[in-house]
């Protein structure tokens, strides 16, 4: 029976937002007071904080992101180098299954791209459960052929995700 594969650090959180960006906004989760300046919004003033400085601050929070993670794999021939015990290829897949697994059980948004010479395959990321079959789908057709597209694939991907 296989064992399942928990993250060690657990992001924090629930389905969206588990993860703290250096950017400020809107969140529960208290970050640090600032100086009011003309302009910013009233709502956000402490005025408890105002009561015992007689100065106006603002309350300022955590903004939270939620993750697209894209699984890059290379499907060039090299993939196939390896023993009986395992080819690159197979220690890639479950790597990657591994890691979609964590993602999309931490609530976020999993996605695969698969990279050769003649291969591109790509499943968009998303964060439901059901998903991860695509993915482990995916994973079990594609095969080791041709030269490398990795240089390829990932300017496709980055263009996507601008």
């Amino acid at each position: 029976m296989a064992q399942p594969v928990l993250a060690r650090f657990p992001m924090e959180g629930n389905l969206s937002g588990q993860h703290k960006s250096p950017h400020r906004g809107a969140s529960v989760e208290f970050a640090e007071y600032r100086n009011y300046v003309p302009g910013d919004d009233t709502r956000r003033l402490d005025w408890r904080v105002f009561a015992r400085s007689d100065r106006f601050f603002l309350k300022e929070f955590e903004a939270e992101t939620n993750l697209r993670c894209y699984l890059v794999l290379d499907t060039s021939a090299s993939m196939g180098f390896g023993a009986a015990s395992g080819r690159k290829l197979d220690v890639a897949r479950q790597l990657i299954a591994s890691l979609a697994y964590l993602v999309v059980h931490q609530g976020d948004a999993a996605g695969l791209v698969c990279a050769g010479e003649k291969t591109h395959v790509d499943v968009p990321a998303r964060r439901n459960p059901a998903h991860l079959q695509i993915i482990l789908e995916t994973l079990e057709k594609i095969e080791p052929r041709g030269a490398t597209g990795l240089i390829g694939a990932l300017h496709d991907l980055a263009e996507k995700i601008r």
